[in-house]
């Protein structure tokens, strides 16, 4: 059944951003999703690297989440992330919200399910 709603919650957030699409254009697109991530997501948090190509970060690492530093085609959104006293730029698509139940974690996943599907 939770796992029902969590499906429910991802779409509905899915559903508010593309409402506010007023392009086709995918650059346009991304634009009105980092202005939605950029208002809906609580910084910092608490974060762990799903993918990576090990050079400083590793899959498994956990790492806090500071702040949304861009965009970058091959990437997509770029954030501020540190571990210890180092500070690196990380994608999102290759993180997971530590918090389960986090407002964070849903509005993450519903960007990532919709990146995944429009952009990859």
């Amino acid at each position: 059944m939770a796992i029902m709603r969590n499906f429910e919650r991802i779409e509905n957030i899915k559903k508010k951003v593309v409402k506010k699409f007023t392009s086709k254009n995918i650059d346009k697109q991304c634009d009105t999703w980092i202005n939605y991530l950029e208002n809906e997501l609580s910084f910092p948090f608490k974060a762990s690297i799903q993918e990576s190509e090990g050079l400083y970060l590793y899959v498994g690492d956990v790492v806090n989440v500071k702040k949304i530093v861009g965009f970058e085609d091959f990437y997509g959104v770029l954030l501020e992330v540190r571990k210890g006293r180092k500070k690196y730029v990380f994608p999102l698509c290759d993180i997971e919200v530590v918090e389960k139940q986090s407002k964070n974690r849903f509005i993450i996943e519903a960007f990532i399910e919709w990146w995944t599907d429009e952009y990859i």
